[in-house]
């Protein structure tokens, strides 16, 4: 009922208004009124529901804008739903770790060999020969001599000078030791040479004072300095200047270092 009388007075304020209009009243624009808008607030439950009372409009008075309530209440009650999203959370990327450099391996360079020291032949100085005492010479027969010719050789020497030739003898006899008086005919291509030495009694000496394959007793000695070279003969003379024993025989060369010769003579038992 009150709302069929409100709708009534709407009407006949509404008339009213036209009327006024075209009996030249200056036209009046209404002040609209804003609606107001609101953003729902999420809840877990919907508020409860205020029932409207419709309140009677009164009398529109001239520039007026009638109102109704229930038009308003139907308006609030009924969200306009203008919903802002919420964003939702955007996934941050995780940085993925580039893959690991591969670290070169060094390839290792194989190390050459040490060079191989070439020997080195050494030089070494000749060897010296030892020399060996020298053939005998040829021994005579002993023509009925009271001596034997028992050894004839040469032996070499450093303690002389070239051109010096030293004649050593041992003339002995078995049942004792060297006879005394005796010495030696000696010829150099032929030549006779002056010899004044003569034997010694008794123990006889060595013709080095090492020992050596070269030491021999001997209790004669003789030393001639004249060109070394060519034939050398000697003889044993008795103390009467009578050959005793048999001849001995050397050849030497101009160059030759076995300067030293050696006779041995023995009385025949």
């Amino acid at each position: 009922m009150n709302a069929a009388a409100s709708l009534l007075i709407f009407t006949l304020l509404l008339a009213g208004t036209l009327g006024l209009a075209g009996c030249g009243t200056p036209e009046v624009l209404p002040t609209r009124t804003p609606v107001p808008t609101w953003t729902p607030t999420p809840a877990a439950e919907a508020p409860p529901q205020v029932e409207q009372t419709a309140t009677p409009v009164g009398p529109v008075q001239p520039g007026e804008q009638a109102i109704d309530p229930t038009k308003i209440a139907e308006a609030i009650a009924t969200p306009t739903g203008t919903s802002t999203a919420t964003p939702l959370p955007s996934e941050t990327p995780t940085a993925t770790p580039p893959p690991p450099t591969e670290t070169p391996t060094e390839t290792p360079t194989a190390t050459p060999p040490p060079p191989t020291e070439t020997p080195t032949a050494t030089a070494l100085p000749p060897e010296t020969p030892t020399p060996l005492p020298a053939p005998e010479a040829t021994l005579p027969p002993d023509a009925g001599y009271p001596f034997l010719l028992e050894e004839a050789v040469k032996f070499p020497t450093t303690s002389l000078a070239p051109n010096v030739v030293r004649i050593y003898a041992y003339i002995y006899s078995p049942a004792e030791f060297g006879l005394a008086g005796y010495t030696l005919r000696v010829l150099h291509q032929g030549m006779p040479l002056v010899v004044d030495e003569v034997s010694w009694a008794g123990l006889p000496e060595q013709t080095r004072a090492e020992a050596s394959p070269y030491t021999r007793f001997t209790n004669f000695s003789v030393i001639f300095v004249e060109p070394q070279s060519g034939e050398w003969r000697m003889q044993l003379l008795d103390p009467q200047q009578q050959p005793a024993g048999p001849e001995a025989i050397f050849t030497l060369s101009a160059d030759e270092i076995t300067r030293e010769l050696y006779l041995r003579y023995a009385l025949k038992p």
